[in-house]
């Protein structure tokens, strides 16, 4: 998955420095900027709504690689340059094997993260004249950007414990000779800090395809890595590195 992504980002990268000189000669954005009064419209106008898939890995090497996925709800102050929003919702598994997870009595598993965060970043205009462009603003296809997001992840792993029969076992016969188990969540929630950039390209005016790059730095061991830890193989908490694809669709 990852040697499919980085040739994606290239050939976005390409064909944007192709596209930008017919871009250039574009007319003025027409938007908010020519109205003195922001209005609700324009605020509904500001609206995103991303979808991410992608691919990771851990640095750390305590987990397997992981595939992702998320659904983001994004504000942007113009939309294709200047400051922007997002609240996400991300999730991901990971295998590990051979740790000793606190709460849990299985050694070798899965483990399911999900991600809540608020983002703040900015996107800067891929022209010629950055400076002209801010002078004038017009609508351009390509953009670049950078993002941080605190947040949370929550950890999820498995536990297996003996399943006692109840009186619907009996009178439905469910109850087997031999011991049966039943699996229970064990949930660890840690504080995050994301960092991402990419590239984002409008094939229209209300519709864009982007490439990013991230990495979250949990600032608290998870379940997973306070047991990596505990066992001596990191020494610190880190987080996954991401390559991902997503669609941006807007109301207007």
């Amino acid at each position: 998955m990852k040697k499919i992504l980085l040739p994606i980002l290239c050939t976005l990268l390409c064909v944007g420095l192709f596209a930008q000189n017919e871009a250039d000669t574009q007319s003025p954005i027409a938007n908010s900027q020519s109205s003195d009064k922001y209005t609700f419209g324009d605020f509904f106008d500001a609206l995103d709504l991303p979808t991410v898939l992608g691919a990771g890995i851990t640095p750390n090497g305590i987990e397997g690689a992981t595939f992702n996925s998320a659904m983001r709800l994004g504000w942007r102050h113009h939309k294709n340059y200047g400051t922007f929003v997002y609240i996400t919702y991300d999730t991901h598994s990971n295998k590990y094997d051979s740790l000793t997870i606190q709460g849990s009595n299985i050694r070798s598993g899965e483990v399911w993260y999900n991600e809540i965060g608020m983002s703040v970043g900015y996107r800067f205009p891929l022209v010629k004249d950055i400076k002209a462009f801010y002078e004038n603003p017009y609508f351009h296809p390509w953009d670049f950007y950078v993002s941080v997001q605190p947040g949370i992840s929550i950890a999820t792993v498995k536990n297996l414990e003996l399943y006692h029969p109840t009186l619907n076992d009996a009178i439905t016969g469910d109850i087997t000779a031999g011991p049966t188990y039943e699996m229970k969540n064990v949930d660890h929630v840690v504080p995050t800090l994301r960092f991402s950039a990419g590239v984002e390209w409008f094939i229209f005016h209300n519709f864009a395809i982007f490439a990013e790059a991230a990495y979250t730095q949990h600032l608290m061991p998870t379940i997973i890595e306070q047991a990596a830890m505990d066992k001596g193989k990191i020494k610190s908490p880190s987080g996954p590195i991401t390559l991902s694809v997503g669609l941006s669709l807007f109301f207007n």
